[in-house]
């Protein structure tokens, strides 16, 4: 009777490992091509503090801009104000050129970054650069003039990860 239960047993152990091997097959491939429910199309944000990856960039949400703020990680730029970024990693900043405009960013990991402007070859445009600080909970401050040369913002220290676009009007 024992080679009978074995089989039986190993019969019963196949069947489970067989609906569990279509389950996972299902749900993967469900998963690779979407559904109604899906959200992979919408990619998510790095940082955990963030909300989304996109902001407002209508220019009629950026008009009466003057000022704005970020929090900075080495993950990204936090956006916090105007509401147009609020809650957003490295957020668009629609700016008027020719308008002056103050950034205040705070350090909120103690890794050293700092906040520059940079043109479409890499290069700081016009010095609009703060000196940088490693201090958690550190605030720097830039006042500048948005110009035609504004391609990306970005840490000078971690410009891979904490770098936005800026879009002029």
């Amino acid at each position: 009777m024992a080679p009978n239960g074995a089989n039986r047993r190993g019969a019963n152990r196949r069947t489970v490992l067989s609906a569990v091997a279509g389950t996972v097959a299902t749900v993967s491939v469900a998963g690779c091509l979407g559904g109604a429910d899906s959200e992979a199309d919408e990619p998510e944000p790095g940082l955990d503090q963030a909300t989304a990856v996109e902001g407002d960039t209508d220019p009629e949400a950026w008009r009466d801009v003057e000022s704005l703020r970020f929090d900075g990680y080495v993950g990204g730029w936090l956006g916090l104000e105007p509401s147009a970024i609020e809650g957003v990693e490295n957020p668009t900043l629609v700016l008027v050129e020719g308008r002056e405009y103050e950034v205040t960013w705070e350090n909120k990991d103690g890794i050293h970054h700092n906040f520059a402007f940079w043109d479409d070859e890499r290069e700081v445009v016009e010095d609009y650069s703060t000196d940088g600080t490693d201090v958690e909970g550190e605030r720097e401050t830039l006042v500048f003039e948005a110009t035609a040369e504004m391609d990306t913002y970005r840490c000078e220290y971690q410009p891979a990860g904490q770098k936005g676009s800026v879009e002029l009007i």
